[in-house]
């Protein structure tokens, strides 16, 4: 039996206030937000005999009282709701970025709610990530994968946000968190290399550098030597040479790395049945690329076969090297076909606009702190004492609220604490720094607009 909208509509508004953009139409219903007395519930209107009445958790159906056929539910947001959400409605469940076009991503720590955030992209042509979240995160945080992925399908669900988002697992490690990443959804999976790169060859001398290289396999040292020197390669509107013991040591120092990439790409992400983001992800690395080693590092795995869609490097650490060498570097990752991420976006690129050029339009910037200063934002003008407690964990002077932007030196150092702000120390209290935050979510997303318009109007 098809339910008409309005009588589905009237049902929800029966049980509480219906947050008119998450209504949406689900196979035998219909389904919306609805804010009551008791909080906020996800409602359910299908059919008597709809195959997916089973499958909603935490709460059961009545039949409504004017139409015998017709079930209305009021079920918790709860992981198991929201991954069916996700599964009913397409627009509510993360998607891959590709290779070409500009994304911002976030990394929501506090895992707040909120309706603005999507709709910030409305008509823009940029994607946003909505989740860009670390096991390093999940551990201070003590807040899984899962639970960020929940908590931006229902800020999508209620902004009614129809644009496309994407959920990137970054700085994975472990088959493990690679496998759990995969099982929850995720659209982007960024696999971190950074401690297989052994930064200690560099410290050697060319004779050490050169025995090591030598007790590799012979035809391997033949096929390298044979692949980079007495060449030129052109990238772009330049061309880049390789040095015999430069080469060298480069392979002993990327050449585990290699490895990595290649194994956890070939078990895991070479044939996932939906369309998915592969991360070569470098930001935990305290050396930027030289245009050489950009080159070697993307040739080797292009010939293992490897198809990864971003290369990930700290905007901090790679800033200097990309000022002197950016022609390389942009004309690189066009040449393999990949676009470039870069950490900490916010603390080291005052134009976003001009990087974004550079690389042809197609960058991924990762606004890490963005969500968090706008909480400190909120805080600061609504709850003094909560604002000198959190000074006192993080060590630094009480701010005002002005002061708490990333052209502000508090603002910054404030960004950069977040661990000692946020992690649980052992017989102490955590701070309510997300409750002191929901209770004001209006001035929360007010403060987020303003900040993340910010950037937006950069690009």
């Amino acid at each position: 039996m098809a339910i008409k909208r309005d009588i589905a509509e009237k049902l929800m508004c029966g049980k509480g206030n219906l947050i008119g953009s998450s209504f949406s139409v689900i196979p035998d219903g219909y389904l919306g937000l609805v804010e009551n007395s008791s909080g906020r519930h996800l409602a359910v209107v299908c059919g008597e005999k709809s195959e997916w009445n089973k499958a909603w958790k935490g709460a059961e159906f009545e039949t409504a009282d004017e139409h015998k056929k017709i079930k209305i539910g009021m079920f918790p947001l709860n992981p198991n709701n929201a991954a069916l959400v996700r599964r009913l409605i397409g627009w509510a469940a993360p998607s891959s970025c590709g290779v070409n076009g500009i994304s911002v991503a976030f990394s929501d720590w506090l895992g707040v709610v909120n309706s603005q955030q999507p709709n910030l992209f409305v008509h823009k042509q940029i994607k946003p990530v909505l989740v860009d979240y670390t096991p390093e995160y999940s551990n201070l945080l003590q807040r899984n994968f899962l639970e960020a992925m929940d908590t931006a399908t229902w800020s999508v669900l209620s902004s009614g946000y129809k644009g496309g988002w994407a959920a990137n697992a970054a700085g994975l490690k472990t088959e493990e968190e690679i496998v759990k990443a995969l099982l929850y959804g995720y659209s982007g999976i960024g696999v971190d290399c950074s401690d297989k790169i052994d930064c200690a060859v560099e410290e050697l001398s060319v004779e050490e550098s050169e025995k090591r290289f030598g007790e590799l396999d012979k035809d391997f040292k033949e096929a390298i030597d044979k692949s980079y020197l007495d060449a030129e390669f052109q990238v772009g509107d330049v061309k880049i040479k390789f040095e015999e013991k430069a080469l060298h040591r480069m392979v002993l120092e990327f050449g585990q790395a290699i490895m990595f990439l290649q194994n956890m790409y070939k078990d895991y992400l070479d044939d996932t049945p939906w369309d998915l983001d592969f991360e070569v992800d470098l930001s935990r690395c305290d050396k930027a690329l030289t245009p050489q080693e950009h080159y070697f590092l993307a040739n080797e795995l292009k010939r293992a076969a490897v198809k990864f869609d971003t290369l990930c490097v700290n905007a901090n650490t790679f800033k200097k090297e990309m000022e002197e060498n950016l022609a390389y570097h942009a004309g690189i990752a066009k040449a393999f076909d990949y676009r470039m991420s870069f950490e900490d976006t916010a603390l080291a690129f005052d134009d976003l606009a001009a990087v974004a050029k550079s690389f042809h339009q197609r960058v991924n910037f990762k606004l890490t702190h963005v969500l968090w200063l706008a909480a400190l934002q909120t805080i600061a003008k609504t709850d003094g004492t909560l604002l000198k407690q959190i000074a006192e964990k993080a060590g630094l002077q009480v701010p005002e609220a002005e002061e708490l932007t990333f052209e502000k030196e508090a603002g910054r150092a404030f960004a950069a604490a977040y661990d000692k702000i946020l992690g649980c120390e052992e017989g102490k209290e955590k701070l309510p720094v997300r409750e002191a935050v929901e209770k004001e979510i209006g001035l929360y997303e007010a403060n987020l607009a303003t900040l993340v318009n910010g950037f937006i109007r950069k690009l």
